[in-house]
């Protein structure tokens, strides 16, 4: 990982950085975004709908949810800590927990899945 400084407004901001195969995943804290070129046609993946990801690289100490749980809006899904701070992470959508590729104790990558959320429209 390595990071970079943003400014705005007068303000900087060190940012994590991390290269993958699928892009550059770009993490503050409470959020992250993969930046990668567009693809078109039948090769176009596009980050997983309903996935909540880490914000940074961390260690998972609480899930609050299960597989096929509902859960609403801002329910706690995970709590990930990281630079001896906690960030909970919710949901960003009500919504049925589809999967889980994590566990309570693990180590994680700046921009790791961590909860996905099923496709409200399947």
């Amino acid at each position: 990982m390595s990071f970079i400084w943003f400014e705005h407004e007068g303000k900087r901001t060190r940012l994590a950085m991390v290269r993958t195969g699928e892009g550059v995943w770009i993490g503050w804290p409470g959020g992250a975004r993969r930046f990668a070129p567009e693809r078109t046609g039948a090769t176009a993946r596009g980050p997983a709908r309903g996935a909540v990801r880490a914000p940074m690289t961390g260690r998972i100490v609480r899930i609050a949810v299960g597989v096929n749980d509902a859960v609403a809006e801002d329910d706690l899904l995970v709590i990930l800590e990281a630079m001896k701070m906690e960030y909970r992470l919710t949901a960003p959508r009500a919504g049925t927990i589809e999967a889980i590729p994590c566990r309570e104790g693990d180590l994680v990558d700046l921009g790791a899945t961590l909860v996905r959320l099923a496709d409200p429209d399947a």
